[in-house]
C-alpha cells in the first residue's frame, strides 16, 4: 500500500493525522469504508468518517492514496 505525497499532504491537513500514522489509518479505510462507487481496475472511492477517500491501482492491483476531502463538500 502506497499513500503518493499529495494524499499524504491531504491527510496531515485535513485529517489531521501525523505522518507516521498514515499507512496505518488507510489500512483501518480500507477494512472499514465504506464503497461509494465500484471497484474498476483504475480507481476506487470510499468513504470513512466522513471523509472520502480517492484510490487509483498500479499495475500489480496495489491501492495507493490519491486525495482525501471531506465527504459534505464531495
Amino acid at each position: 500500500m502506497i499513500v503518493s505525497k499529495h494524499g499524504s499532504k491531504r491527510i496531515k491537513e485535513r485529517v489531521g493525522l501525523p505522518k507516521r500514522a498514515h499507512l496505518r489509518h488507510i489500512e483501518k479505510v480500507l477494512k472499514y469504508g465504506e464503497q461509494v462507487s465500484e471497484k474498476t481496475s483504475k480507481k476506487l472511492n470510499v468513504i470513512y468518517n466522513n471523509f472520502l477517500y480517492i484510490f487509483a491501482f498500479l499495475e500489480k492491483e496495489e491501492p495507493i492514496l490519491i486525495t482525501t476531502y471531506e465527504a459534505t463538500t464531495y
